[in-house]
């Protein structure tokens, strides 16, 4: 057995340096680029459900002025029930001339107001009626106009 002989193993000069490498900018990159996504996808996310919101008011306030139309084509053109266009008792007009305001209560159409008017242009036997409606939800409005003609 050798005697006091001592076996020394010296590292390799390229390990004696500080190591440098990629890894920890690329992970910062890497969270930095996904922060800018997940703000990107928020932003999609919340201007979509403002049009959403935006999208529901249009259509309360369209089908708000379709029912104000509605109305008034019953005054021109009224049910069986009502042969003689009579509501309780009273003679419905044909086409008022002055806007009528109708407050509906209806689920879905709550809120919303029709205010309904129409022109009538006679022409011998035959009259035109021109129904202007617009429905109005908050701030959303919404015009439906209808021509129809009829005879007396």
């Amino acid at each position: 057995m050798a005697e006091g002989k001592v076996i020394t193993y010296d590292m390799p000069r390229a390990l004696s340096f500080r190591q440098v490498g990629i890894g920890l900018p690329a992970a910062i990159f890497i969270i930095t680029v996904m922060a800018l996504i997940a703000a990107a996808v928020n932003q999609l996310v919340s201007q979509n459900a403002q049009t959403y919101a935006e999208e529901v008011g249009l259509t309360r306030a369209f089908f708000a002025a379709e029912s104000g139309a509605g109305f008034a084509m019953n005054t021109i053109f009224p049910p069986e029930d009502y042969a003689g266009g009579y509501v309780n008792n009273t003679q419905l007009q044909k086409c008022p001339a002055n806007p009528t305001i109708y407050n509906l209560v209806v689920p879905g159409l709550n809120q919303c107001t029709a205010s309904v008017s129409c022109t009538l242009v006679e022409n011998g036997s035959s009259n035109y009626a021109t129904i202007e409606s617009t429905g109005t939800c908050g701030d959303v409005e919404r015009t439906v106009q209808v021509r129809t003609v009829f005879d007396d």
